[in-house]
């Protein structure tokens, strides 16, 4: 969906029922995995007929670097350099 910088692991399908009023309720499991709670307000785009959902990030979900202080010691300090190759200045 669109040109995004950031390829998705994996992607998970789920089917989404619309009630008589037009409301569609997302699955507990979801809502949970995405930090959503009751009365959010979820940004929506129409992109050609997809429609686009992007929660905004909530306060509960943990970035992937959340505790990066504890890596401090484990993360190799050759790693720029093994993947980007000679960083001039940097040793």
């Amino acid at each position: 969906m669109g040109n995004s910088s950031v390829e998705v692991a994996s992607a998970e399908e789920i089917t989404l029922k619309v009630d008589d009023r037009g409301r569609v309720t997302l699955p507990k499991e979801i809502r949970d995995q995405l930090g959503i709670e009751s009365n959010d307000e979820i940004p929506a785009r129409l992109v050609g007929s997809v429609l686009e959902v992007n929660p905004k990030p909530s306060s509960k979900l943990q970035t992937a670097t959340a505790g990066h202080n504890s890596w401090e010691n484990t993360t190799p300090s050759d790693a720029g350099e093994s993947l980007f190759g000679p960083m001039d200045g940097h040793e």
